[in-house]
């Protein structure tokens, strides 16, 4: 009898199929949107932090608005790379748009140096690009 009630207990608890109790359902309605775990965000702002102290420069990873854009590539915006592929871009003041989220730390480097210099060095002459990309773990 024990035994019964032990399965019988862990039967109610583990659920069966999508309706487990650990999880919610996934034929639940949910609001219209677009939806990214939070595992982008705690990457994102911990490579963020990473970047803004290697830098030394100023910045608030919540100021910054991120657009996924569909992979590998997107249509440039700014106004010198019309016409070329973009795997990232900084669009001023605070869009990052990413197709590949290795050029996230990269884009971060523009808008730190736009924000603190009003100068998003296109022409990639800042030293913090070497720096602060070829650190490890960047």
């Amino acid at each position: 009898m024990k035994k019964f009630i032990l399965v019988a207990l862990f039967m109610s608890f583990a659920g069966c199929g999508s309706e487990n109790v650990h999880a919610p359902s996934i034929t639940a309605p949910a609001t219209s949107g677009i939806y990214v775990d939070k595992a982008y965000f705690d990457v994102f702002e911990e490579e963020f932090q990473e970047i803004v102290a290697c830098t030394g420069l100023d910045g608030n990873f919540w100021d910054v608005a991120i657009f996924l854009m569909p992979p590998p590539r997107f249509a440039c915006t700014g106004d010198n790379l019309k016409g070329q592929m973009c795997y990232g871009e900084f669009a001023p003041p605070n869009k990052i748009l990413l197709a590949d989220v290795h050029s996230w730390k990269h884009e971060v480097i523009h808008y730190l140096l736009h924000k603190n210099t009003s100068d998003l060095d296109p022409d990639h002459t800042s030293k913090l690009f070497d720096t602060c990309l070829s650190a490890p773990n960047s």
